[in-house]
């Protein structure tokens, strides 16, 4: 079983419409709206249940929004374990312009209480012994009690003792100290800012990227899934790093694309425990995420058309600059 955390989920909503101009009224057919339940760690389960896993998706959910999200889940495939909190769950709007453009509008989300992120470790403690691999995923919602900093390194330390798998997909401070502590996550996937904020420096160069991928190995990490983003991945595992170009699509909605490599990579993973495979077949599904308005929503029959367009490359890494 594929076990997500999501620390701060959304309604997400995608909406296409032809402009977005300040001070304008502007109506929206039916047709060109589209809700779903969201956070990286709800989207990773979503794609994951579609390549073939069983999956549980634990997340804290506004009292107000429970019955909602929860129809939404069920209908998208996910198992839910939500813990109903009193603030409300957030909504974030993805405005896909017919010229291509994409505008996010993303609410922060709201505080958690400390009995909340309790609530949290105990559903996550109960599940963890019937999973095979597990994971992280997204930000914590901005709370004054920096005693929810330290929430991601005890999930990581329980996945520990349980000998599960963990892959982080996040940043900010939870993420540094789960990867400063003594049982850091198995697996991460930063993309190109995250990475750089990280290891507070600039990523200019293949070489910059390079690096580090091979510094954040040296964290204790044993994967590392460096995204970046429409030219695709490095994976750094064991010492080595291995390179793999995504296809080119006719890009619609990026949004999600990480999200659906996760859920593709952690699926593939558990069917075969191949990491570089898992991850050739991650970048397909994030390239084919890219090529519709839904955010990940990839099925494997999408990815599997694009999956012989991943490039691969195992040394004398060379790779193009960004555009």
């Amino acid at each position: 079983m594929f076990l997500t955390l999501t620390p701060n989920p959304c309604l997400e909503r995608t909406v296409r419409l032809a402009d977005l101009g300040a001070g304008h009224s502007f109506r929206v057919d039916s047709g060109d709206i589209f809700t779903s339940a969201g956070g990286k760690g709800i989207n990773a389960a979503r794609v994951a249940s579609r390549f073939g896993a069983q999956v549980r998706a634990i997340a804290p959910v506004g009292r107000r929004q429970l019955a909602w999200i929860s129809y939404l889940a069920r209908e998208e495939g996910i198992a839910g374990e939500w813990i109903e909190v009193e603030a409300d769950t957030r909504i974030c709007l993805n405005v896909v312009h017919r010229d291509g453009r994409i505008t996010e509008i993303i609410e922060n989300g709201a505080p958690l209480e400390a009995e909340d992120g309790t609530r949290l470790l105990e559903k996550w403690r109960e599940l963890l012994p019937q999973a095979r691999l597990a994971c992280i995923g997204g930000s914590y919602p901005p709370s004054p009690d920096t005693a929810l900093d330290g929430h991601a390194t005890l999930l990581c330390g329980l996945a520990a003792s349980a000998g599960v798998p963990l892959i982080y997909d996040g940043k900010s401070e939870p993420f540094r100290r789960a990867l400063a502590s003594k049982t850091p996550p198995w697996a991460i996937k930063p993309n190109l800012e995250e990475a750089a904020a990280y290891l507070n420096r600039s990523l200019e160069t293949a070489s910059d990227e390079l690096r580090a991928v091979s510094d954040l190995g040296h964290r204790g990490v044993e994967v590392v899934l460096l995204s970046c983003g429409e030219r695709g991945l490095y994976v750094g595992h064991r010492g080595a790093i291995e390179w793999f170009e995504a296809p080119r699509v006719e890009t619609v909605s990026p949004v999600g694309s990480g999200d659906s490599l996760v859920g593709a990579f952690a699926a593939t993973y558990l069917q075969g425990g191949d990491i570089f495979e898992a991850a050739r077949v991650g970048v397909a599904a994030g390239s084919a995420n890219a090529a519709q308005q839904k955010s990940a929503f990839v099925t494997p029959a999408e990815a599997a058309a694009l999956v012989t367009q991943v490039g691969r490359s195992t040394s004398g890494i060379s790779l193009p600059t960004a555009s």
